[in-house]
């Protein structure tokens, strides 16, 4: 008897080791670590799935409830942790569209291409032997991901069936690295900037993925690609075999963006190829869009209306808005949305996710279809033959289109290439595991307003009295922050000190640049648009951000 229980007790340790090991609380300034805990709307949660705490920032509208449960946006930002704020545009359209709202980060260690934060899986290599590489053993951060879907999958507001995840630049490609290996309960995904890297192929991303692997860039940097080419390699972040699960993919990118254009295409292909419901946008930069490596404009109404977050607006509604519209722009569209919202458009329901024509009234992308899906709206037309971006740069294999002017590998050396293993011998997916979550909530004030880092370069600023003086952001913070936070360009270089971390924008001051060699130089962010890796120069990044994707 006294051996049985001694056993029943060791069973009941175990288990709550297990329960804790994905332990989810309500972030508190006892046990918020690393983590910001929300305020106001948001709620903040925090858990250690393996070696370092992370962070849940929830937005969830009054509107939830279990009856009618809400479709669920996870926002990744792998520079920061992902913070929302109450007053955010991100928040404001969550609660316009119906939708709860999800911000997720890193705390820790920044260790990746550009200070990222969340672990890419297998050290970067992912070929035809291991194209989904879906285990905790591959990433630190698989635990993480694992564990915020349980999260929502014991929240009975939450609507298991619509959890989408979206994200900007390499953000985005952590989003479809979780949509890939958790494709079981992820229904879609939005690529802002962002596609598929090819192994051996323009274009080349700014940490080299998909060429070298993330230990030889960490070790060699830029000369890992001549000297320690990756010939494991094949695809990056990760090959979209879902096997019987199939994903909505948005891939939305301009065609002047030099990082990400062409790798949208290697994406579709990649995607239609293993059977999922692809939808390439392809931007051109216009006067009222300038495009680069940005989101399109309106990015929230095209995210929920080419994902299907919400049903897609009907046809009546599509003609009402239509009528509404005076000329097609940026602005005017935003307009007559707002009208819809205010329920000044006939036959329209407030908060309807806009449909493909809509949209184009605010900037019109050359569009493939792979099932003729968009949003909630079928039968527009399958694409068979997808139109290829037309980038500003050339986009290709090596031996097409020449090699990257730092990227020229040993005579004989290229892709790992082979059959791409089958769905039979993919791993299998992990159940969901019961999450323990707090059901009293508690607002906990803001200990900082910061979910970016200032840069660290000296700027070229001009005061009030025209003068022109160069100083770093510590003297921004020092005194009188308001006002050196006005003068022209500072607040986007500054975003931590200034509070402006909501902005995704270049800064529009001239920097010093120390580069590799020891030189310092003055440049400004268009500097850095003509050649992405100079977004890898420290502080470059966090004074451009737009364009460095760190936003």
């Amino acid at each position: 008897m006294i051996v049985l229980s001694l056993l029943k007790l060791f069973v009941l340790l175990i288990s709550l080791c297990v329960v804790n090991a994905y332990e989810i609380e309500l972030c508190n300034n006892s046990n918020r670590g690393d983590c910001n805990c929300g305020f106001g709307d948001i709620k903040t949660y925090v858990f250690t799935p393996g070696d370092y705490q992370r962070c849940i920032h929830t937005f969830i509208p009054d509107s939830a409830d279990s009856s009618n449960p809400l479709p669920v946006l996870v926002s990744v930002n792998g520079y920061g942790q992902g913070r929302l704020f109450p007053g955010s545009e991100a928040v404001a359209k969550a609660r316009y569209y119906g939708y709860a709202l999800f911000g997720i980060g890193s705390t820790g260690p920044f260790d990746g291409a550009g200070g990222f934060g969340l672990e890419f899986p297998a050290n970067g290599v992912i070929n035809p032997s291991n194209p989904t590489p879906c285990s905790a053993s591959d990433s630190r951060d698989y635990g993480y991901i694992e564990g915020i879907l349980d999260f929502i999958a014991n929240e009975a507001t939450l609507d298991t069936s619509k959890v989408y995840f979206e994200g900007f630049s390499q953000s985005s490609m952590f989003s479809v690295y979780a949509s890939v290996c958790f494709a079981d309960r992820i229904a879609g995904l939005w690529q802002g900037g962002s596609g598929l890297a090819k192994t051996f192929h323009q274009p080349i991303t700014p940490g080299w993925q998909g060429q070298c692997s993330a230990s030889d860039f960490d070790t060699y940097g830029n000369d890992c690609c001549t000297d320690h080419f990756c010939t494991d390699c094949t695809w990056w972040p990760i090959y979209p075999r879902t096997c019987e699960n199939k994903l909505i993919d948005c891939i939305a990118t301009y065609t002047n963006d030099n990082i990400a254009c062409g790798t949208d295409f290697y994406a579709y292909e990649a995607m239609v190829a293993e059977g999922n419901d692809a939808r390439m946008l392809s931007f051109s930069p216009s006067s009222d869009g300038p495009g680069g490596h940005r989101n399109p404009e309106n990015k929230f109404s095209w995210m929920v209306g080419c994902l299907g977050i919400v049903d897609s607006c009907s046809d009546q509604c599509e003609a009402s808005f239509l009528e509404c519209i005076e000329t097609n722009s940026v602005d005017e569209f935003a307009r007559c949305e707002v009208e819809l919202g205010n329920g000044n458009l006939s036959q329209c329901t407030p908060g309807c996710a806009p449909t493909l024509e809509m949209l184009k009234t605010s900037e019109s992308p050359v569009i493939n279809l792979s099932e003729g899906n968009f949003g909630t709206q079928t039968g527009l037309g399958v694409t068979t033959v997808p139109q290829q971006p037309s980038c500003n740069n050339a986009f290709g294999s090596f031996e097409d289109i020449g090699y990257h002017n730092k990227c020229r590998p040993p005579v004989g050396q290229g892709a790992a290439v082979g059959e791409i293993e089958t769905c039979s011998n993919a791993p299998t997916p992990t159940p969901p595991t019961a999450t323990s979550i707090p059901t009293t909530p508690t607002s906990t004030p803001p200990t900082s307003m910061s979910s970016c880092s200032d840069t660290t370069l000296r700027l070229k600023i001009v005061k009030n009295n025209g003068n022109r003086i160069t100083r770093n952001c510590g003297w921004v913070g020092a005194r009188n922050t308001v006002g050196r936070c006005a003068l022209d360009g500072v607040s986007a270089a500054c975003a931590d000190t200034c509070g402006t971390c909501d902005t995704c924008i270049d800064a529009s001051l001239r920097f010093k640049v120390i580069k590799n060699d020891g030189n310092k130089i003055t440049r400004g962010c268009a500097w850095v648009i003509n050649n992405n890796n100079r977004c890898l120069f420290d502080g470059v990044g966090d004074t451009c951000r737009s364009t460095c994707g760190k936003c």
